[in-house]
């Protein structure tokens, strides 16, 4: 999952990109546990963070603007991602 130095795609392209694998994630975990699944989200979102601050120069020396940019960007787009959709905003 290196997709944090895929600055050259948008975010609507990292969604298509890791839908397919976050449905079958939590499909898979799910059933087991639904609090397994959230260091598994939390680390994604870790990474969202980071292609944040790849991507935007002005983020790049600033971790809590690139926090304050990702929670803008889930609200702003909350069925962007499919784990979203479900309720796992862990921001």
């Amino acid at each position: 999952m290196n997709f944090h130095n895929k600055t050259q795609r948008a975010i609507q392209d990292l969604a298509k990109l890791l839908n397919p694998k976050l449905r079958g994630w939590i499909n898979y975990y799910a059933k087991i546990s639904k609090r397994s699944l959230y260091p598994v989200f939390y680390y994604l979102h870790q990474r969202m963070i980071k292609w944040i601050t790849n991507k935007y120069k002005r983020f790049k020396w600033s971790k809590i603007k690139a926090v304050k940019r990702f929670r803008e960007i889930v609200k702003s787009y909350p069925n962007l991602f499919y784990h979203w959709e479900l309720g796992y905003k862990l921001v």
